[in-house]
C-alpha cells in the first residue's frame, strides 16, 4: 500500500515538475492545484512538504524565487504569489486560508485591468513559524524564528524571534516563554 501511495503522490506531481517546481524528496502536492496558468519555475520544495488542495503557489515574474524549507506544512486553499522572493523556513506550519502576497496591485493606470502589479518586497518566514487560518502575510514582512501569528491577522511589518502577534493590523502581543 505505500507503494501505491507514494505513487500516486509522485503522479500528482509532475504537472509542476514539467513546469520547473523542484519537489524534494517526500514533499507532496495537494489535489487542485493550479498549473495551467501560473508559472512553477523557480519554486522549490525541500523535504517533506506537505501543500494542502487547491493551494495557488506562482511566481509571477521571471526572477521570482519561491523556497518552502523542510518538513513544513502549508495548508489547504493557501495563496503564494511571488513577484520578488518569498523564503519560508523549516518546520513552519501556514494554517487554511493564508494568503502571502510580496507585491500589490499597481493602482497607477485609468485601467485597473491592465495596470499590473508593484515592485515585489521579499518576505521572509523564518523557521518554526505558525501563521493562522485566514491570515495575510503582505510585502516586506520578515517574521523572526519561532513567531505565531493569530487567525484573521493582516501583517504588515516585521517582528523578532518568539514574537505572538495578532490583529488588523497585526501587532506585538507578547514573547513565547519556552520551558
Amino acid at each position: 500500500m505505500c507503494f501505491v501511495y507514494r505513487a500516486i503522490i509522485y503522479l500528482n506531481t509532475i504537472p509542476a515538475r514539467l513546469k520547473g517546481m523542484t519537489i524534494g524528496r517526500g514533499s507532496a502536492l495537494g489535489p487542485g492545484y493550479d498549473f495551467l496558468f501560473v508559472k512553477l519555475n523557480k519554486i522549490t520544495l525541500k523535504d517533506n512538504v506537505l501543500i494542502g488542495r487547491n493551494a495557488w503557489i506562482e511566481s509571477i515574474t521571471n526572477d521570482a524565487t519561491i523556497i518552502i524549507g523542510n518538513n513544513s506544512n502549508i495548508g489547504r486553499f493557501v495563496t503564494i504569489s511571488c513577484a520578488s522572493n518569498i523564503t519560508i523556513g523549516k518546520n513552519c506550519l501556514i494554517s487554511f486560508n493564508v494568503t502571502i502576497l510580496d507585491h500589490d496591485h499597481n493602482f497607477n493606470d485609468l485601467d485597473i485591468f491592465t495596470s499590473g502589479i508593484t515592485k515585489g518586497a521579499q518576505i521572509v518566514i523564518d523557521d518554526g513559524c505558525f501563521i493562522g487560518a485566514h491570515s495575510f502575510i503582505l510585502k516586506g514582512v520578515h517574521l523572526g524564528k519561532n513567531c505565531v501569528v493569530g487567525a484573521n491577522s493582516v501583517v504588515t511589518k516585521s517582528f523578532p524571534e518568539n514574537s505572538i502577534i495578532a490583529g488588523n493590523p497585526a501587532e506585538f502581543i507578547k514573547h513565547r516563554e519556552f520551558k
